[in-house]
């Protein structure tokens, strides 16, 4: 994509972006700005290293990828991310920067790192209806673990209160946040624990393959109804005729 819709520039506010190198996946340049701005370098002539790079990468075939790291600040917040990032990508005190945290950083799921496309769908998600759901889902609403957990795995993956008779044809965990699909997982194994009040919860292990199913990922939950309590949902599309 080559500009961001009008909806999502109204709402993205100030942001701070990378550009990355897909043929080593390496960042090249950080920059923050409002608007287009982070599509607004390949349109540059200019000698610059930045730009002999972009050159570089159109003239093998290849799109400069982009990322959004963070959006919706202020441009005071926005300077000063900017230049925290440059100063720790441009320091020769450490080599290697495979970071370890396990938790996310704050808000990662409304503001953290997104592409472009990821951004877009973010501001502008499509509806999705039940009749498109073409796999058995359990869709879970992770709007209070989340809270809790600030990890999405382990906020959608436990502890639920489930039919173990409908659970063992689920296909698909779909990870609900504020009526967005966020993350989709396909569970490998189911396991139970009693709560305090004696009842039993599951819980799953599986993996991420979000990336498998843009069908589903960032589209709008058209048909949850307002006020549901129940935090899941089963719907099962490979009953469909």
């Amino acid at each position: 994509m080559f500009e961001f819709s009008q909806a999502t520039i109204e709402k993205l506010g100030y942001y701070v972006y990378c550009l990355v190198d897909p043929r080593n996946k390496t960042i090249f340049y950080i920059g923050k700005g409002c608007g287009n701005r982070i599509f607004a370098h390949e349109q540059e002539v200019v000698e610059k290293e930045k730009n002999k790079r972009i050159s570089e990468i159109k003239s093998s075939g290849a799109n400069v990828e982009k990322y959004i790291i963070r959006h919706g600040l202020t441009e005071i917040e926005a300077l000063h991310l900017e230049a925290a990032l440059i100063d720790i990508f441009s320091s020769d005190v450490w080599r290697s920067r495979h970071l370890l945290n396990i938790i996310g950083g704050y808000h990662i799921l409304d503001n953290g790192m997104k592409s472009v496309s990821e951004i877009e769908a973010f501001y502008c998600a499509e509806d999705i209806a039940k009749n498109e759901i073409f796999h058995n889902v359990l869709i879970v609403n992770i709007n209070n673990t989340y809270k809790k957990l600030k990890n999405v795995y382990e906020a959608t993956r436990k502890s639920w209160l489930l039919d173990e008779n409908k659970i063992k044809n689920i296909d698909l965990v779909i990870s609900e946040y504020k009526g967005i699909f966020r993350a989709i997982y396909k569970p490998e194994m189911w396991k139970s624990e009693v709560d305090e009040k004696g009842r039993k919860r599951w819980l799953f292990e599986g993996i991420d393959v979000s990336e498998n199913y843009p069908q589903y990922l960032n589209k709008n939950n058209s048909f949850k109804k307002r006020g549901m309590a129940n935090p899941v949902c089963y719907v099962f599309g490979k009953n469909k005729k």
